[in-house]
């Protein structure tokens, strides 16, 4: 045999014993304006190495944090044209992304957690579905929480917000309707611009879950916290659709298993933080302002006769009506 005839043969019996190669990671770009060692991030990360090592070192996340990416509209535009793959999304982006979600954000729709994740799991194959027409695969619902109001001045009736200058988040109709009704003057701002505009007088009023007031530094320009909530925000975690599809169907499967699992990790962790900042929020010298007596029914009739103008225009009557018999039945099944 030949020397050249020899080395084949060696080359051939090498690579029957050689071990398998490796497949490449695959990594998911996802963006978020959640910044670091907020509780999202965490569960992000987390999210991540599991994905990693349950995958075999195959599929994981590169995560962009703080906004590093853009705003949300910015970020919505690049996954379209595919230079990111996935999703962390809450105010604004939520609504652009799926109005539907609408029908969630009512004001004094939830009266607790136990309506909320009731109600979020039976409407998630209705939202899934939504999402799924705009291309999107929505992979479970992320938590921002119950909204407060902030404000210069206390509010313990409708009538006392009449007149006075509100932050609402530009783009979002909920809150242009509801606030227009109130009587109040509605000044549309980006979030970034909304600390500046607190500290210039432009707007005396906001509304954010109490740990996002401290981590956004609203709560040093305010006096008081009014202490009936207004509204349950979510958040969600998306993966452009095609990219899912592109996937090995056990990587798909693995990816919703462990969303789910870090997704309620940080819908409860969200819980116990917004818990904890409302005492941070006392003791830095925020007063909270019970409403006054009756007022509660006050504010949800203003909620009540704002939804003509919203039902069937912000989201749609079928998202409204699925909405509403799901709450109904959850508190059926857990009365209070």
């Amino acid at each position: 045999m030949r020397f050249s005839e020899l080395l084949v043969a060696a080359l051939c019996a090498a690579a029957l014993w050689a071990p398998t190669a490796r497949a490449e990671m695959r990594l998911l770009k996802l963006a978020t304006l959640a910044p670091e060692n907020n509780n999202w991030l965490l569960a992000l990360r987390a999210l991540d190495a599991d994905l990693r090592r349950e995958s075999g070192q195959t599929l994981g996340l590169k995560i962009y944090p703080g906004g590093v990416q853009g705003d949300e509209e910015v970020m919505l535009r690049k996954l379209r044209i595919g230079q990111l793959q996935a999703l962390a999304l809450g105010g604004l982006g939520v609504i652009q992304t799926c109005p539907e979600v609408g029908a969630l954000e009512i004001p004094f729709a939830f009266a607790n957690y136990g309506e909320v994740d009731c109600t979020l799991g039976q409407a998630l194959p209705f939202y899934q579905g939504a999402y799924a027409k705009q291309g999107l695969a929505l992979l479970g619902w992320l938590d921002i929480g119950f909204v407060h109001i902030f404000s210069h001045h206390p509010i313990r009736t409708a009538a006392d917000a009449k007149g006075l200058k509100v932050w609402r988040l530009e783009g979002e109709p909920i809150t242009r309707v509801i606030f227009a009704r109130a009587g109040m003057t509605s000044v549309p701002l980006s979030i970034p611009d909304v600390l500046m505009g607190l500290q210039t007088n432009m707007v005396e009023v906001v509304y954010a879950s109490p740990s996002a007031a401290i981590a956004l530094q609203w709560f040093t320009r305010v006096k008081f916290l009014t202490s009936l909530p207004i509204n349950y925000t979510p958040g969600v975690l998306l993966v452009d659709q095609r990219v899912l599809a592109s996937l090995p169907a056990e990587q798909q499967d693995l990816l919703h298993h462990l969303a789910a699992r870090h997704l309620a990790w940080q819908r409860a962790q969200n819980r116990k933080e917004n818990g904890e900042a409302l005492q941070v929020l006392e003791r830095n010298g925020i007063t909270l302002v019970a409403p006054a007596e009756g007022e509660a029914e006050g504010f949800g009739q203003l909620v009540r006769d704002s939804l003509p103008e919203l039902v069937g225009k912000a989201f749609s009557q079928e998202a409204y009506d699925l909405v509403q018999a799901h709450l109904a039945a959850c508190r059926h099944a857990t009365p209070p």
